[in-house]
C-alpha cells in the first residue's frame, strides 16, 4: 500500500467522522430542545364540551372565556333538563365537571328532585333556553340565565331561571366547586349584592 493513498484514505476517515460528529450535535440539540418543550408544555388536545368554539384555548390552569361558557352551558342544560328517566345518565354526566363535594350536593339535589317528581307523578320533560352568560371577577363567579321550560300534558310552561358557578381550572379542565340555582332573571353578581345590602 502507497503512503500517499494511506495518508489520503485517513484524510478522508476524518472528514467524514467530523461531519458525523456536527450531525450528532445537531441531533443532540434537537432532543435537548424537544425534551424541554415536552417538559414545560402547557396546552394539551381534549375532547371538547358541546357548543365549545374550534379556538378555545386550554392549559393547564387557564381556559378562556367561551370554553367555560360552553362547559357551563352544557352543565346548565344537563341540570335543568333532569327527570326520572335521565336522571342517572345526567349525574354521570355532570360528574365529570364537579368537584367531589359539588358532586354530593347536586347528586342529592337531583335524587330529591326525582323523589318529588315520581311522588307527583310528573313525568314530564324539562329543557332550558339560555339567554346569557356572564362572569363577575369581583366575585370571581359565573351566571348561567334564560328560561327553565316544563314541558306536559301538552303545555309548555317558562320560568326564568339563573345558575350561579364557582369554579376553578384544574389540569387542563373547569370543575365547578359550588353550584346554585334560582328562579329570576336577575343574576346575583356583585352589583346585585351591592343594591341588596341598601
Amino acid at each position: 500500500m502507497e503512503l500517499n493513498a494511506r495518508n489520503q484514505s485517513i484524510a478522508e476517515i476524518r472528514a467524514s467522522n467530523k461531519k458525523l460528529v456536527w450531525v450528532v450535535l445537531g441531533l443532540t440539540i434537537v432532543v435537548v430542545l424537544m425534551a424541554l418543550k415536552l417538559v414545560t408544555q402547557t396546552e394539551i388536545i381534549l375532547n371538547q364540551t358541546p357548543g365549545m368554539p374550534s379556538d378555545a384555548r386550554l392549559e393547564k390552569s387557564v381556559m378562556d372565556k367561551g370554553a367555560q361558557q360552553a362547559t357551563l352551558s352544557a352543565v346548565t342544560s344537563a341540570l335543568a333538563q333532569t327527570n326520572p328517566m335521565n336522571a342517572e345518565y345526567n349525574k354521570a354526566f355532570v360528574q365529570v365537571y364537579l368537584s367531589p363535594a359539588a358532586y354530593t350536593k347536586v347528586s342529592r339535589a337531583i335524587d330529591d328532585q326525582v323523589a318529588k317528581l315520581t311522588i307527583q307523578h310528573e313525568l314530564g320533560s324539562y329543557y332550558f333556553v339560555q339567554r346569557g352568560f356572564e362572569y363577575d371577577p369581583a366575585i370571581d363567579k359565573s351566571f348561567v340565565y334564560g328560561d327553565q321550560h316544563t314541558v306536559n300534558a301538552a303545555r309548555d310552561t317558562p320560568q326564568p331561571y339563573v345558575f350561579e358557578y364557582k369554579s376553578h381550572i384544574e389540569n387542563y379542565r373547569l370543575l365547578v366547586d359550588d353550584v346554585t340555582s334560582y328562579a329570576g332573571d336577575k343574576p346575583h353578581d356583585s352589583d346585585w349584592l351591592k343594591s341588596a345590602k341598601k
